[in-house]
């Protein structure tokens, strides 16, 4: 594999609603640790994470569109581990007005999105558009609506993507394994976190101001 950019996180929708609230997803139970691994690996490793929430929740089916904003931080409802010490949070409207060295100032960047397409937020479709990292990787929910159309996204811009499987929610089992499959025939690398930690570090520790020290 030739030699890339850092890698940058894109997580969708990890909020505690869908982790532990009223419209939790099918497989919170087993994804809540594997969410925490990644973001404890991109803390150590100083990855740049970029995050996308609702600021309404959707219908447990994850296909409809959503309700009005509901009131209060979009962010509010995102886990405590979840959120880097060094973010900031950008607003969904239909300005492009976000800057591309963002990551040179903050590590961790929160968007808010009212659709199920997080395309539909022009400032995120700037930035996985033409941010000089080639390689993302994503993980979320739900698999079967924002995490495909994001990955698919994706894979049409040219970047290289990682799906990390293990850290991705669904409402259905059945139609989620069938978008797995989908997206790895379309290019994409579907990987769990153990995988992607461990590839990742092999790569990482070849640069010698990265320490030895692994979270996985």
């Amino acid at each position: 594999m030739a030699p890339r950019e850092r890698d940058v996180l894109v997580d969708l929708c990890v909020q505690k609603e869908y982790l532990s609230g009223g419209q939790q997803c099918c497989n919170a139970e087993a994804i809540r640790g594997n969410l925490r691994r990644l973001i404890a690996f991109a803390r150590l490793r100083k990855l740049p994470v970029l995050s996308c929430v609702d600021e309404s929740f959707p219908p447990p089916n994850g296909h409809k569109l959503f309700d009005p904003p509901a009131h209060g931080a979009p962010d509010s409802g995102r886990p405590a581990f979840a959120r880097l010490a060094n973010h900031t949070r950008i607003q969904s409207d239909n300005h492009l007005c976000v800057s591309l060295d963002i990551f040179r100032q903050f590590q961790h960047v929160i968007l808010t999105k009212v659709h199920y397409d997080p395309f539909t937020n022009p400032k995120l479709d700037r930035l996985l558009t033409e941010l000089p990292q080639k390689h993302f990787v994503v993980y979320g929910l739900p698999v079967e609506t924002s995490v495909r159309i994001l990955v698919l996204g994706l894979l049409r811009r040219n970047r290289e993507v990682t799906l990390i499987s293990d850290a991705s929610g669904y409402w259905s089992e059945q139609e989620a394994s069938m978008v797995m499959r989908q997206m790895n025939v379309k290019g994409c690398h579907v990987k769990t976190t153990a995988e992607y930690i461990s590839e990742a570090n092999t790569r990482l520790l070849r640069r010698p101001h990265f320490g030895g020290r692994s979270v996985a």
